[in-house]
Parts: structure tokens; C-alpha cells; sequence
């Protein structure tokens, strides 16, 4: 078995949280599941008998050592990758070149969390698809829409709306924003951030204390699709 690389056609989803989620979301995908030989008598492993086909299981702690880097993953997936459309109809969350696959992970799990589904991603961006990705979104990543575009212009025409930019500077405190949907919550590089040709009239920050410098991404982004909900009253 190879170590996972962003050009394959398949990938793997580590852990039983994981596992269960690709599973019980997207069963069609999956090509094999491997099992360590100490989990085969746990609850979980039980769980995953029931949702896939026997002749797919294969007994090997060696494998998931070699994908997971020896983390105690007990289980892993190998599942075809695919590529989705984002709901027009629906509010999107547009990150723009995302690097951590850590980030990327934690603001999907937060969507799904708020109740969102599409992920908008500009490249250059970390790979959704990667393990750690996976890993970090708790599986949440088997529930979304994800959709990457090359520039911001490319996603704005396939799907136009208005979009919020989420800066710190030249723009309205969130508290005072009224958000008109479908729209799009944007965000920008966790280092840099947002670069000007994006921002706009509807640029947005979030009200913090002045002790702290700014706030982390996916706190920004978990605080945003908070509001949000709230707005849309569920």
C-alpha cells in the first residue's frame, strides 16, 4: 500500500468516527476497510460489520500504521475520491487559499455543526481529500458539498450572490451587518488573509476585546456561521 498522495484517485478516512461516517454517508465509495487486529472484538468494529460488505474487510495493523504515521487509528477506510456542485440555492462558506489541512478540517466540522452544507475552496488550498483533512473534520467532510475554484471570480460566476468578506480593517462590525441570502461568508488565508480585489462594500469584522491581537481562522469562521444560524432561526 502506498502512502497517500494528493494525485491518487482514492483515500483513506482513519479512525472509527471516521470510518462510520463514510459509511453510513457515502457506503459506494469505499473500497476496502482495515481493521487492527486489537480492535476486532470492540464495539466499533461491530458497528462497522453492519454497514459494509464482509468481503471489503481486511485484517492489518501494519496498513493503517503505514497511512496514519502509527497513530492509534484501530480502523481505516480506503474510499474513491469525488468531486461535488455547491447548492445555489443554499449559503455558502468561500475559504481562500486555506493551508492547514488542520484548519480546513475544524471549519468543515463547524459548518456541519451550525447546519451548513458547501464549502467553497480557493486554490492554491490544502487537499480536503488528504487523511489529515479528513481526520480533523471528525468526519464531518462526508456531509458537506466541497467545491474548488481557481480564482474567487471563477466560484462568484458559477455561483452569484452576495458575499462577505471577513477582515479587520474598513469594514462594519458583524453585530451591525444584516446578512441577505444565499450569500457567501468569505475568508481568507490564515496568514495573510484577504487580498483587497475581494473585499468590498460588505466587509465584516468581528467584535473583539483589544488584548488580543486578532482571532484564530476557524474561531472566526465557528463565530460567523453562529450568527448566522441565529439569523436564519434554526
Amino acid at each position: 500500500m502506498k502512502n497517500y498522495s494528493k494525485e491518487q484517485e482514492t483515500s483513506f478516512a482513519i479512525g472509527f468516527f471516521s470510518v462510520i461516517q463514510l459509511l453510513e454517508s457515502h457506503p459506494e465509495k469505499v473500497v476496502s476497510v482495515y481493521v487492527a487486529e486489537d480492535s476486532l472484538n470492540s464495539e466499533g468494529y461491530q458497528k462497522v460489520l453492519s454497514l459494509v460488505d464482509k468481503k471489503k474487510i481486511i485484517v492489518s495493523t501494519k496498513a493503517i500504521e503505514r497511512i496514519s504515521k502509527k497513530e492509534n487509528g484501530h480502523v481505516m477506510a480506503e474510499f474513491k475520491k469525488w468531486h461535488d456542485n455547491l447548492s445555489p440555492e443554499k449559503d455558502h462558506l468561500v475559504m481562500v487559499n486555506p493551508m492547514d489541512k488542520g484548519n480546513l478540517g475544524n471549519a468543515v466540522r463547524s459548518l456541519l455543526a451550525f447546519g451548513f452544507h458547501d464549502l467553497a475552496i480557493i486554490e492554491p488550498c490544502a487537499d480536503d481529500m488528504d487523511p489529515k483533512t479528513i481526520r480533523a473534520s471528525m468526519g464531518a467532510l462526508f456531509h458537506i458539498r466541497v467545491e474548488r475554484f481557481p480564482s474567487f471570480e471563477a466560484y462568484l460566476a458559477k455561483y452569484p450572490r452576495s458575499y462577505y468578506p471577513f477582515v479587520l480593517r474598513n469594514a462594519k462590525p458583524m453585530k451591525e451587518v444584516v446578512f441577505s441570502s444565499p450569500l457567501a461568508l468569505v475568508f481568507g488565508n490564515e496568514a495573510t488573509g484577504l487580498p483587497d480585489s475581494i473585499q468590498n462594500e460588505n466587509n465584516v469584522f468581528i467584535e473583539q476585546s483589544d488584548e488580543v491581537d486578532s482571532l484564530n481562522l476557524t474561531t472566526s469562521i465557528a463565530i460567523a456561521l453562529y450568527r448566522l444560524r441565529m439569523d436564519r432561526g434554526y
